[in-house]
């Protein structure tokens, strides 16, 4: 082995001790302090009308409501019972509102996922229409706003 070979070789020793001389010196410590996580704010779906099926008549009690329900939350909405608000007539002069009642309903499962909107829901047997609703009545289309109550599924 030559000179500089053996002072190769010592200096590679040298570092590992000294390396290993450090590894040994430095100290160990620990973090403390705070940290912080913040909930979502549940955001309001919206119920839009939608058309469906034309199945009023005088003295029909099992009248559907179409609509879609736009979900903006993070997560799926499971929509349980639905109040119905003042419904509006398309044509109040020939066939006023009065002409139609619609119930609530519960026990509904209507799930919407995360930040999508439905495809056309309906509620069913909740719209009934008078037996002396008129003439007037025929064609003309009735805008039922509509309050779901819903969780988070």
């Amino acid at each position: 082995m030559t000179r500089k070979h053996k002072f190769g070789i010592a200096g590679i020793l040298a570092a590992l001790l000294l390396g290993g001389g450090v590894a040994v010196a430095l100290w160990s410590t620990t973090g403390i302090g705070t940290g912080s996580a913040k909930a979502d704010t549940v955001q309001t779906a919206t119920v839009t009308a939608a058309t469906g099926t034309a199945d009023l008549y005088p003295g029909f009690t099992g009248g559907d409501v179409y609509f879609t329900i736009t979900n903006p939350n993070p997560f799926p909405v499971e929509f349980t019972a639905m109040t119905a608000g003042t419904v509006v007539s398309s044509d109040p002069v020939n066939c006023p509102a009065a002409n139609i009642s619609v119930a609530g309903a519960t026990g509904l499962s209507i799930t919407v996922p995360a930040n999508t909107t439905s495809s056309t829901q309906s509620i069913a047997d909740v719209v009934t229409m008078v037996l002396a609703a008129p003439n007037g009545c025929q064609g003309v289309s009735f805008t039922i706003p509509l309050q779901l109550a819903g969780t988070q599924a």
